[in-house]
């Protein structure tokens, strides 16, 4: 039996220019996992992550830990197949549609994109656009040629897995760092849910959360969902 741990990147910069980079709390939440694992003994025999720097970085904060220790892990492999689902397109292409379609949708976007407004509002009204666009993304009704669909989405994602259980097949343990939209599609494969149910789940999954999947043969189970055994407070807990 072999493990692997998906985890998802530290909180990144929602409002800000450069989404793509870690928040001081995504800095925080990643040095804790990093110390969390060190102090746990955790081995891990290979490590992988997304292209995108918020899960580099994630990474990197993680390996630091285990530098400062004098220990090391893996050199990591960037794998594409774990980058998260391309959000931005999906709103550029659809929202004008959306809008034409239902004009009493305008204020819920201008909070969204309200960037003096308060967060919380924001976030809440940046959500609720982004979940019904998504829900017609993954009802292949925006423009495969513009946007990623979401069977080609989630179809990488596993094969990206299913190269890691092949290379790694017996007594390993893998990390990949990657987004909730990669970590929602493994679920699905690993439960066999509905798109929709999937599409549900990555909007719960926390920052810098563990979740454990084992693997032998042809037997692919969840062990371990949006774990956080790292955080001492609640106030590292966040989802956006």
């Amino acid at each position: 039996m072999s493990t692997l741990l998906m985890v998802r990147h530290g909180q990144a910069s929602f409002g800000e220019t450069d989404y793509d980079k870690l928040s001081e709390m995504g800095i925080a939440q990643s040095a804790l996992l990093g110390d969390y694992w060190l102090k746990r003994g955790q081995r891990l025999d290979a490590l992988l992550t997304g292209a995108q720097k918020r899960q580099i970085d994630t990474l990197r904060i993680v390996r630091e830990a285990y530098r400062k220790a004098g220990r090391d892990l893996p050199e990591p492999v960037v794998n594409e197949a774990f980058n998260e689902y391309d959000a931005s397109g999906m709103l550029a292409n659809f929202l004008p549609i959306l809008l034409k379609e239902n004009p009493g949708l305008e204020e819920t976007v201008e909070r969204a994109m309200n960037l003096q407004g308060d967060s919380t509002i924001r976030r809440k009204a940046f959500q609720d656009i982004l979940t019904i666009v998504m829900n017609r993304w993954i009802a292949g009704e925006i423009d495969p040629e513009s946007v990623e669909s979401w069977q080609a989405f989630t179809g990488r994602v596993i094969r990206g897995v299913e190269e890691i259980v092949a290379a790694y097949p017996s007594g390993k343990t893998v990390a990949v760092f990657t987004s909730g939209g990669p970590i929602s599609a493994v679920v699905q494969y690993a439960l066999e849910t509905s798109d929709r149910i999937a599409l549900a789940l990555g909007w719960v999954v926390k920052n810098a959360s563990i979740n454990e999947f084992q693997y032998k043969g042809n037997r692919f189970s969840m062990t371990g969902f949006n774990m956080t055994p790292h955080f001492d407070k609640d106030t590292y807990v966040t989802y956006r």
